[in-house]
């Protein structure tokens, strides 16, 4: 199975938490009776000591529509490539379908991490557009790879049979992101914000900050 389904499987027990927490705050927990139609993570990645021999560490970060994993989510994979062949290095982002992998983006610059204590920031959203469900990944900021995401080209997007992503958890995303290898060179990761676009135009920030993975020493 594929390293991002290694991470997956490894948080199961977690998913099914999250799936619960969905239910008790309901609709991607917004009270609101509008429909949720956009939604931002911003990311923070926080180096310790990376190995660019054993392309340590190698981090997946998951977003999902619906408050599980079983139909459409997409992943987003920095300093490796897991599918369909793993290559070192670089930002690539999947979209999956289960344990399917429909379709896949790679930035070109498969550049590998080697500075200490590197901090890594990005956005990833996912939104309901023109009848398609879209996954991107913009406003990145880095040393390894600099600026990146600022073309609108790092993104993917299917049909979709609702005009929202209500079920949407940041439980979610939590439950299934982290170091696929080599933790131990990370010294953190995290969501800090969350926002919430609605149907009738209205935005609703989420300023919890949702920690992902912490290295304790």
């Amino acid at each position: 199975m594929i390293l991002a389904h290694r991470l997956v499987s490894r948080s199961i027990s977690f998913l099914l938490a999250a799936a619960s927490a969905a239910m008790f705050f309901g609709r991607s927990e917004v009270a609101t009776a509008a429909d949720v139609i956009r939604v931002e993570e911003d990311w923070e990645l926080i180096l310790g000591e990376p190995d660019s021999n054993s392309v340590g560490p190698q981090v997946v970060t998951t977003m999902s529509p619906n408050n599980n994993l079983n139909g459409t989510f997409f992943t987003a994979e920095f300093n490796h490539r897991s599918a369909p062949t793993w290559t070192p290095g670089g930002i690539s982002i999947h979209r999956w379908s289960g344990d399917w992998r429909m379709g896949s983006y790679d930035r070109a610059d498969r550049a590998v991490m080697s500075t200490n204590n590197e901090t890594v920031t990005w956005t990833q959203a996912l939104y309901f557009e023109s009848g398609r469900l879209n996954f991107k990944v913009y406003d990145g900021n880095s040393t390894t790879w600099g600026p990146f995401g600022y073309t609108g080209l790092v993104k993917l997007d299917c049909s979709w049979g609702v005009s929202h992503i209500d079920s949407y958890t940041p439980s979610v995303s939590v439950a299934n992101s982290g170091p696929a290898y080599a933790g131990n060179r990370v010294h953190s990761l995290k969501i800090l914000h969350i926002r919430y676009l609605l149907s009738d135009g209205t935005t609703i920030t989420d300023n919890t900050e949702r920690i992902v993975h912490l290295l304790v020493e």
